[in-house]
């Protein structure tokens, strides 16, 4: 896929919004058919959470879903508080951002999605507490909306996610009317 003007930096595309309004969905959208690379700021702490799950005794295969599946926002007997995974993963990812900082997450994020795919347009599955120095590096930011969804109650990084200025809203109420705003405003930047 040709962009734009050649001459400029491949785009990189953040998806902010809140859990469960498709950040994943746009992410896969634009790996198929726009040829864009995915990154996730968190995406080495989330391999080592689920390497922690399995250390704490769970099979792999349920690590796998209490980090990237569907398991990880059921509460778990077996984690000290009752919490569900997400509480793990939100408090791991908080601190590699807040405390380790941009260059262990997102910015090394970014070099591995390069490594992998060196000519390849990125986006960001979930863009939280690195978006300054994501837009500082020429990122583009879409927040993408449910109307009337209000998502997993206590997620910390809700509340920052809602700072964040988008470069673009995407407000969908289903799966394929979100598909189809994505895909349109994935249109434009290559128009």
């Amino acid at each position: 896929m040709a962009y734009a003007n050649d001459n400029l930096p491949l785009p990189m595309i953040g998806l902010t919004g809140r859990r469960n309004v498709g950040k994943s969905t746009v992410a896969n959208l634009l790996v198929k058919e726009f040829g864009y690379q995915k990154a996730h700021a968190f995406e080495v702490g989330l391999e080592a959470a689920r390497e922690f799950f399995i250390a704490m005794g769970f099979d792999a295969d349920d690590a796998w879903e209490m980090t990237y599946g569907d398991l990880k926002d059921v509460p778990n007997e077996d984690l000290p508080g009752g919490v569900a995974p997400r509480y793990y993963l939100e408090k791991s990812g908080h601190f590699h951002a807040t405390v380790l900082g941009t260059e262990w997450t997102l910015a090394l994020a970014i070099k591995c999605a390069r490594r992998r795919a060196p000519h390849a347009p990125i986006v960001v599955e979930s863009l939280v507490y690195e978006a300054p120095w994501f837009k500082q590096q020429g990122g583009i930011v879409w927040r993408l909306e449910r109307p009337g969804h209000e998502g997993p109650a206590g997620v910390e990084s809700d509340k920052v996610q809602a700072l964040i200025v988008a470069d673009e809203v995407i407000a969908a109420v289903t799966k394929e009317e979100l598909l189809s705003r994505a895909r349109e405003s994935a249109r434009r930047m290559v128009d």
